[in-house]
């Protein structure tokens, strides 16, 4: 019996390991460098070691450069509301906390653009999970409305709060 499977939606397919269009396809060997400063090595990207991989390693573009070069988001935020207006600056303090705390954790998670608009904001970013932190800790510390837009393909995830 072939069924429908949940990621791909086709029958009788296998689900890729990978989904994201931006890794390297057949892994890279041995170590590597982007010229942002992240280091690629054992399989993970790390943040800049003091340059001993630039010495062993050749360059490579990281996933983060791609997108931003191809301005193509895997997360989009938006922040809109009263509330928002009349605690902008306090809540851009907060998002670019946030975005430099995960910049050290994961150094593929960075802000692409941030854009603001008459009555909202809309924050790009080359990971999901750092737009669903954004969206989490701008709830936590505010409260109102947290919604979450999934997409079964490739494309971003859609973070929308408002209060």
């Amino acid at each position: 019996m072939v069924t429908a499977n949940r990621r791909t939606g086709e029958k009788g397919q296998r689900t890729p390991h990978n989904l994201d269009s931006y890794q390297e396809k057949g892994g890279v060997k041995g170590a590597a460098y982007c010229s942002c400063g992240a280091v690629f090595r054992d399989k993970r990207w790390y943040s800049e070691d003091g340059g001993s991989v630039r010495q062993e390693g050749h360059e490579l573009v990281c996933p983060a450069c791609k997108r931003i070069a191809d301005r193509n988001p895997a997360g989009i935020v938006s922040l809109s509301g009263d509330f928002f207006e009349a605690h902008e600056e306090e809540i851009h303090n907060l998002i670019n906390n946030t975005a430099q705390g995960a910049v050290k954790k994961n150094p593929l998670g960075r802000v692409i653009d941030i854009c603001k608009e008459k009555d909202c904001i809309t924050i790009t970013t080359t990971d999901v999970k750092l737009a669903q932190k954004i969206g989490r800790e701008v709830y936590k510390s505010h409260g109102g409305q947290l919604n979450y837009i999934w997409s079964h393909a490739e494309a971003p995830v859609r973070v929308t709060w408002t209060r």
